[in-house]
């Protein structure tokens, strides 16, 4: 983790953002073994606290309205985890929303930093093209299943795909923003697949790793990419 805060410039600034992104790893590795009371608010707490924890890490660092955008949509995301877990018959329909909201912070946030068409290669084309193609044939097998959920689920599956779309037309680095929103719309696919048909035991292992590693690869993404000055150095991934 040291290499992507070489360049010192703000040291106590520098090892909380550390402290920050090390503990929000930490934190969803627990809540992903299940290594948790279950008693209490325990596990809103400790889900909410995994994207919670790189939020505060983006608004600790932040320098610029990308930034801000970008914690907005992780705020939004946090409300969504917690949410979709709190009782009640209308936790998915609160759930669904607060997660439009985030993937509607992204996409402001990647057309704002949205490529020049000429400089758009075929391979990001082809990764939003196979994506659209695959998130078809998913709705196609769901679409009968989801009954009075099926407007929500639908207009949410469009613009997450659109999340997505953007975020590989972005300048932003596709093998960490473009694979992360890729993941993203993986792991809601899978959850799809959870609440509206059958899917083995071990799918929600599947549907957290990859939620949070979407999470982070995009948070990854936006922070090395910005073209003001860093307090997290000079490297790059692009």
């Amino acid at each position: 983790m040291s290499s992507l805060f070489n360049n010192r410039k703000r040291p106590v600034q520098e090892a909380v953002g550390q402290f920050l992104l090390l503990a929000s790893f930490i934190v969803a590795v627990v809540y992903g073994g299940g290594w948790y009371p279950t008693d209490w608010l325990w596990p809103l707490i400790i889900k909410g606290s995994a994207v919670g924890l790189l939020a505060v890490f983006v608004l600790v660092g932040t320098q610029s309205i990308n930034h801000l955008l970008l914690f907005f949509a992780l705020a939004a995301s946090v409300g969504g985890d917690i949410l979709l877990e709190l009782p009640g018959e209308n936790s998915l329909t609160r759930g669904l929303t607060s997660f439009l909201a985030a993937h509607v912070f992204f996409i402001i946030l990647y057309v704002k930093n949205r490529m020049f068409v000429e400089d758009i290669t075929a391979f990001r084309v082809r990764l939003a093209a196979l994506m659209w193609a695959l998130a078809a044939v998913a709705a196609y097998f769901l679409y009968p299943q989801l009954g009075e959920m099926a407007m929500p689920v639908v207009t949410y599956s469009v613009v997450l795909a659109a999340m997505a779309t953007t975020a590989l037309f972005s300048k932003f680095a596709v093998k960490l923003t473009g694979f992360g929103a890729l993941l993203f719309v993986i792991s809601d696919a899978v959850l799809g697949a959870q609440l509206f048909a059958t899917v083995p035991d071990f799918a929600g292992y599947i549907i957290w790793a990859t939620y949070y590693l979407a999470q982070l690869l995009m948070v990854l993404g936006v922070i090395l990419a910005d073209e003001r000055p860093t307090n997290y150095g000079g490297y790059r991934f692009d």
